[in-house]
């Protein structure tokens, strides 16, 4: 009896135990992440660290048990400030509305956007894992921000944060902005049930809303994407990202546009950037255009990545280091002249306070410091013509003469005989007909290359010309451009037969019709350039005629 009543009182003891822990369960610990340094984005460098492994590749980590929701309850707009960006997010998704350059304006005068209106599909900043479900629910749920209204301190840096978790599901987005630059820091991460997934993120598609204005000048390119790959900078058309590409160990990648670019810089400095176009409305028609839209593999330590998206100028993307400057295409040869020139014309503009005017006297600048090298090539030009007529009658001789034939060095002997006969040297006057032309060539090549990158001349006036980066609404620059081109051919000595010579004058007629649809500033400093060509060619002339005995004019 004694037993039975033992064990029936083990089994009723068992059975409380059960129903009180079914009906009064344990608090679970919620786990605190251990708090790390945030750091600013306006480092120049940044430690490496291996890139992030997909969700399936990482071991199996232990399920964390779910903590409390994390939510908004209704939906609102979060701005951020800065002294070059002014940024809204929606809390639906922590989603980017816009982006705006406050420092650049565009054709109404308003601060530049960068977010281009997609009707659907992803967004800037979009947060991606993969699995289909998982990004849905992130677009649709509401965050909660950290503020609805952030000022970045001057000389400072401050971090907008969005959290939100619900159910199995827990997502966090940091941004940190830094006064006085277009570099940023992003932080992000995505779990479920407890496990981290692997999170990329977006930016695009493309960069910017160019105009109708803009997509007419000579040379315009659509928004495409652009990577740092080893050493050097590739690009890629949108038409060419329909299946999508990805890039492994880039330096940074992103879209640029002819003005602006979003560049990712992965954490460590080195990553995996994934490229591929989306199909949206081709400006104010119907028909669909390639658009191309990156994503950065997020790591999942503290380190952040960085983004930049601003304009493509040299100076303030050599600031922000991590070699983004290259994407301005300054050029591999010539930008050691195009980087200077790039300064002298700021410089210039600080004094003169107009980029049309500042075009023409840099042009003058340039010309007198080549005055001396063309007077040598416009002299060299009028003896060569001297002697035009006796040299054609010795090359006509040994017309018929195969060029193999020995007595092809009678002719050279002859020619050198002439030379001497004139006071020439025929090694000398190629080096001193080349040369003039070799060393002039690469600052004018160089200063044209200037004001194709320069992004100041955009909504740059100068007199008829509202905006100096866009065709001349008159095209007055470039039938003058033309007109003078016309006649410093005419001023310029000949040693061309007639035949030649009115193939010649053809030349200008073309290049005039060529750049009617360039930029104004392209034509302005074409024109410049030929207008002072020919006052040096009026004033070498003269000199060189005063030189002349005057037995030889009364002779002539």
């Amino acid at each position: 009896m004694e037993e039975r009543r033992l064990l029936m009182a083990v089994a009723l003891s068992l059975l409380l135990l059960t129903a009180y822990s079914l009906l009064f369960p344990p608090s679970r610990p919620t786990p605190t992440p251990t708090p790390s340094p945030r750091p600013t984005p306006s480092s120049a460098a940044v430690a490496a660290m291996p890139p992030l492994e997909s969700a399936e590749r990482r071991p199996e980590a232990a399920v964390v048990p779910a903590g409390p929701d994390v939510a908004d309850e209704r939906e609102r707009r979060v701005e951020a400030r800065s002294r070059e960006l002014s940024v809204a997010f929606t809390n639906r998704g922590a989603r980017l509305v816009s982006w705006r350059l406050t420092r650049f304006a565009d054709g109404r005068g308003r601060p530049e956007e960068m977010v281009q209106a997609a009707p659907s599909g992803p967004r800037p900043l979009d947060l991606e894992t993969g699995d289909a479900t998982v990004d849905r629910r992130l677009r649709e749920a509401l965050f909660r921000a950290s503020t609805e209204s952030l000022t970045v301190p001057e000389s400072a840096s401050a971090t907008l944060r969005f959290e939100y978790a619900e159910g199995d599901l827990v997502a966090d987005k940091e941004i940190t902005f830094s006064d006085g630059g277009y570099l940023v820091a992003l932080k992000a991460s995505v779990r479920r049930g407890g496990r981290p997934l692997g999170v990329r993120i977006v930016w695009g598609p493309g960069v910017g809303n160019p105009t109708q204005a803009e997509r007419e000048v000579q040379g315009y390119q659509e928004p495409h994407g652009v990577a740092l790959v080893g050493g050097s900078v590739e690009r890629i058309p949108a038409e060419k990202l329909a299946a999508g590409r990805t890039l492994e160990g880039v330096r940074w990648a992103g879209v640029e546009s002819h003005y602006f670019a979003a560049l990712f810089v992965p954490p460590g400095g080195r990553g995996t950037v994934s490229l591929r176009a989306l199909a949206l409305p081709a400006h104010d028609d119907d028909r669909p255009s390639q658009v191309p839209l990156a994503t950065l593999q997020l790591g999942v330590g503290a380190e952040p990545a960085l983004l930049y998206v601003g304009p493509k100028d040299y100076h303030v993307m050599a600031r922000a280091g991590h070699q983004l400057a290259r994407v301005v295409p300054v050029g591999d040869w010539i930008g050691p002249i195009v980087v200077p020139l790039i300064s002298l014309l700021r410089w210039v503009h600080g004094h003169v306070g107009n980029y049309g005017w500042s075009i023409v006297v840099l042009t003058i600048f340039i010309n007198v410091a080549m005055a001396p090298f063309r007077h040598y090539s416009i002299a060299n030009g009028l003896k060569m013509a001297k002697i035009a007529p006796e040299m054609k009658v010795i090359q006509e001789r040994y017309r018929k003469v195969p060029l193999m034939d020995p007595k092809r060095q009678q002719m050279q002997e002859e020619m050198a005989a002439l030379y001497a006969r004139h006071g020439m040297s025929m090694g000398t006057q190629m080096l001193v007909g080349c040369l003039p032309l070799l060393l002039t060539m690469p600052f004018l090549i160089a200063f044209y290359r200037v004001l194709t990158v320069s992004i100041e001349l955009r909504g740059a006036p100068f007199l008829w010309i509202s905006d100096l980066s866009q065709k001349d609404p008159l095209f007055l620059t470039p039938v003058l451009m033309g007109l003078s081109m016309f006649v410093m051919q005419r001023m310029t000595p000949t040693t061309m037969d007639p035949a030649q010579q009115r193939i010649m004058m053809i030349m200008p007629i073309v290049l005039a019709g060529m750049f009617l649809w360039a930029p104004g500033g392209l034509n302005l400093y074409w024109l410049a350039s030929n207008l002072c060509s020919i006052v040096q060619q009026a004033l070498t002339l003269r000199i060189l005629k005063g030189h002349v005995p005057a037995a030889a004019r009364k002779r002539k």
